[in-house]
């Protein structure tokens, strides 16, 4: 260990020493509450050093040969914490070490190192040139949720010149995991990554298939979930599992400029998620639409709810691909989804303009860069990289 390092750690073990030794019972109130905000500085100095060592290590790749599947994980191992609090401290490195900023606030006391760490992913994927400046002087003293909230809004605004909505959609998705730690009491926590929309949808269909709390029910609201969750498994496991078209209903609160193209204007969950725009107009393509037209706070009308895929289309659907049509899946019709080859409402709600691919596939005909080529009948997918992809055949033909 390099000589300044660990004599740093020597001075910072001592001045530990010192602090625990100090009599508590023989301070005052208002020593007290004195002491507990100054260590709570001194402890958010001592996690910023930590976590600029951590990021520093993730970066010389201490954790590669381990067996560890990343830097969070290795830490996890190693010290026997938690992996979100090491992941938190990662985060908090790879934030410092990309707007050093950062660290001045936390050093001088106007930022948390929580508050800190909720700026990871607005700094980390900041625009070149972004002023992240402005961000930290903005969020000083603020609680982790606002500097979070901020620190959303701040990345919208700065990354509108350097990404497209599709890209920023894209780049989302890709940070999709569902990462299990090493059993400890004979139980296992697994961090679940997902887009808001595609939570929403998790939480609902497990929420669903737990059913309601019942009289006398004493389970707690996560336990319920994971009930929910297990029986999900255990029924797949059962071939119980069939699919189909219905979905755990969101309720999407859309402006009707955006749903056309018109305007970026982003939708809304009942629960208050922000969905963006070209999101929400993916989603259309398979929902339930209901009309309800608003003057100020007052209803006037409630439309019809409408499908924008018959289940006429459907059936035929099902019938024609059979599964998913990118060549090789073999994903079943009824756990696929219907695609407009030419987005809606630009392109006919038309057999020969709709396709069944399963959700992976489907987020990726709708990557940045892929080029649709022919129609249903005739389709081949152009990736980004020029790749052809050739969904012409039929799943029976492509088995024959």
């Amino acid at each position: 260990m390099d000589r300044a390092l660990e004599h740093a750690l020597d001075r910072g073990d001592a001045a530990a020493d010192v602090l625990f030794a100090v009599d508590v019972r023989l301070l005052s109130r208002q020593q007290l509450a004195s002491g507990v905000v100054r260590a709570q500085h001194v402890l958010d100095r001592f996690t910023l050093a930590h976590a600029q060592l951590v990021a520093a290590a993730d970066r010389a790749g201490v954790w590669q040969g381990t067996g560890a599947r990343d830097m969070a994980d290795w830490l996890t191992n190693t010290t026997k914490t938690g992996y979100g609090q090491a992941n938190g401290l990662l985060e908090l490195g790879e934030t410092i070490h990309a707007a050093p900023e950062v660290a001045d606030a936390v050093t001088t006391g106007e930022l948390s190192a929580a508050s800190a760490t909720s700026l990871h992913d607005a700094v980390t994927t900041a625009a070149p040139g972004a002023d992240t400046g402005a961000l930290v002087a903005a969020v000083k003293g603020a609680k982790p949720a606002a500097a979070r909230k901020a620190a959303d809004t701040w990345k919208r605004l700065n990354a509108a010149s350097a990404e497209t909505e599709a890209e920023r959609d894209d780049r989302r998705y890709q940070r999709r995991s569902v990462r299990p730690v090493p059993p400890v009491d004979g139980t296992v926590t697994t961090t679940v990554v997902l887009p808001v929309l595609q939570s929403r949808q998790f939480i609902n269909a497990i929420s669903a298939i737990a059913g309601k709390p019942y009289a006398g029910d004493t389970r707690t609201t996560e336990q319920r979930l994971a009930d929910g969750l297990i029986m999900l498994c255990d029924a797949f496991a059962k071939g119980e599992v069939k699919g189909g078209r219905e979905r755990p209903t969101i309720l999407l609160v859309f402006d009707a400029d955006a749903y056309t193209g018109d305007t970026d204007t982003p939708a809304y969950t009942a629960n208050g998620d922000r969905i963006p725009a070209s999101v929400a107009r993916h989603l259309a393509e398979n929902a339930h639409l209901q009309r309800v037209v608003q003057a100020g706070s007052r209803i006037l009308d409630l439309g019809v709810t409408a499908r924008l895929a018959s289940d006429d289309q459907y059936r035929a659907l099902v019938a024609r691909d059979q599964g998913c049509r990118w060549l090789g899946c073999e994903i079943p019709a009824a756990w696929c989804e219907v695609d407009h080859l030419i987005p809606f409402p630009a392109g006919p709600t038309s057999l020969d303009n709709m396709v069944l691919w399963c959700s992976h596939h489907h987020h990726e005909k709708h990557r940045p860069g892929v080029q649709v080529l022919g129609d249903a009948h005739s389709l081949r997918l152009q990736l980004a990289n020029g790749t052809i992809i050739d969904c012409t055949r039929r799943r029976t033909e492509a088995a024959a």
